[in-house]
């Protein structure tokens, strides 16, 4: 046997060797799962599913940045949704949600009010 073809086989052997130990040596990745797959984002949309279309209407204005998008019913069905189900359905902007209650809190009587906004302080005034 000639010493390249010695030098093939080894490397033929290494090479099917590590191929059958990495799956073993593999870790699931430490990312939050995907929109649809987490559990408790599902159960935080229950109120919205109920609503035919609400979930495409806020996906829809999330996209474009409008959010008078929202249709009253939607409107309704948001305010329904628990302040801290929120943070696990935008995770990446912690603004939108506020942005829809206060949008919903006028479309919708006696929905949630508005966040108030904190008066700014000016400088110089003590």
């Amino acid at each position: 046997m000639s010493h390249a073809s010695v030098n093939f086989s080894i490397a033929l052997i290494l090479a099917c060797v590590f191929i059958v130990i990495a799956p073993g040596l593999a870790a699931e990745p430490e990312f939050p799962p995907l929109f649809g797959q987490d559990p408790n984002v599902a159960k935080c949309l229950s109120t919205l599913q109920s609503v035919q279309g609400c979930v495409q209407e806020i996906i829809t204005s999330f996209l474009s940045h409008q959010v008078k998008l929202i249709g009253p019913a939607c409107c309704k069905a948001l305010n329904e949704v628990d302040d801290n189900c929120w943070p696990k359905v935008f995770p990446l902007d912690p603004f939108f949600p506020t942005l829809l209650k206060n949008y919903c809190a006028t479309v919708v009587p006696g929905g949630a009010s508005p966040t108030p906004t904190p008066p700014a302080k000016l400088l110089g005034n003590n």
